[in-house]
């Protein structure tokens, strides 16, 4: 594996890590406020677009230059509207699923990854599709009161769906979009001003509650930086140097890191089933780990450079 592909798995690990706090901040803020899930969707981007502009005029001072770049800004803006998109769809699907199933639904993204992938003609190596199948059992077990899904509507399970097809395809577009570009945080803003626009055009139709005391801005600037911006800029990142397969098939590590941080913080009782699941989903990133460059990474590391 080559050093530009372990920084790809770290920064997808990471990324992993900022979407698996999240939910657990999310329910401090429902413990902190009167908020409901657009309040805390809207104040998310609000927080989230200048805190990563400020990172990316912070970046330029220090190393002491101006990217010259010249960015592919329009399909940036029109991936910054499928993130918008797929939050929508998230806490719309979550007003009408258990947490868990939704999970599940929403997991169902690094399949679809693959298959668009292999759709536009890219070669997934078999130990891709053996990691795939491992990781999709590791993410059912996880979480095993799917069965709750009998309570469920059909609109709940196709906006989960529609949510997982959305993320699939943001996957497939960033890799386009970044290929060859070299200045990923100022690309990541510019998406983040597209969603913020969204989300702001939100407003005068459903209105918006504010922060009704501190704590509840320290957790919505958290959500913002840990479940926003780090997530956002991760993924891009990783989606440059490994490809929209495998980055979003490591990804699926994320209901293990949000388990574990809901035993710590929450705590939530953890069931032997779900740690099989989740040596299962880890067993899956490995597999990925121990093949050597296939045809994907060498197309994705000639066209980003």
């Amino acid at each position: 594996m080559t050093r530009r592909e372990r920084e790809g798995f770290l920064w997808i690990i990471l990324a992993a890590a900022g979407f698996s706090v999240m939910p657990t901040l999310v329910k401090l803020v429902y413990l902190h406020s009167s908020f409901e899930p657009m309040d805390i969707a809207i104040w998310r981007f609000v927080f989230a677009a200048p805190i990563m502009w400020a990172l990316v005029l912070f970046g330029r001072r220090a190393t002491g230059s101006a990217s010259g770049e010249d960015l592919p800004v329009p399909r940036l803006l029109i991936i910054g509207v499928f993130i918008a998109a797929a939050v929508l769809a998230a806490f719309f699907a979550l007003e009408r699923l258990p947490g868990s199933t939704y999970i599940v639904l929403l997991y169902s993204y690094p399949a679809m990854v693959a298959l668009l992938s292999r759709f536009l003609g890219e070669e997934i190596h078999p130990r891709t599709w053996f990691a795939l199948g491992l990781a999709l059992i590791g993410v059912a077990l996880t979480v095993p009161n799917f069965a709750t899904a009998a309570d469920a509507d059909g609109l709940g399970v196709g906006l989960a769906l529609l949510n997982a097809a959305i993320i699939a395809i943001y996957y497939l577009l960033t890799r386009r979009a970044l290929a060859g570009v070299v200045d990923v945080s100022r690309s990541s803003a510019v998406m983040m001003i597209s969603t913020l626009i969204i989300m702001l055009l939100l407003i005068p139709l459903r209105g918006l509650q504010f922060p009704q005391n501190p704590l509840t801005v320290i957790l919505l600037v958290c959500i913002g930086v840990f479940g926003t911006v780090l997530p956002v800029f991760g993924v891009n990142i990783a989606v440059q140097r490994i490809g929209a397969a495998q980055a979003s098939l490591v990804s699926s590590v994320e209901p293990i890191m949000s388990m574990i941080i809901s035993m710590l913080i929450l705590r939530e009782v953890i069931l032997a089933l779900q740690w099989v699941g989740a040596a299962l989903i880890v067993a899956s990133v490995l597999v990925l780990q121990l093949r050597s460059r296939n045809r994907i990474d060498l197309s994705i590391a000639h066209e980003a450079g």
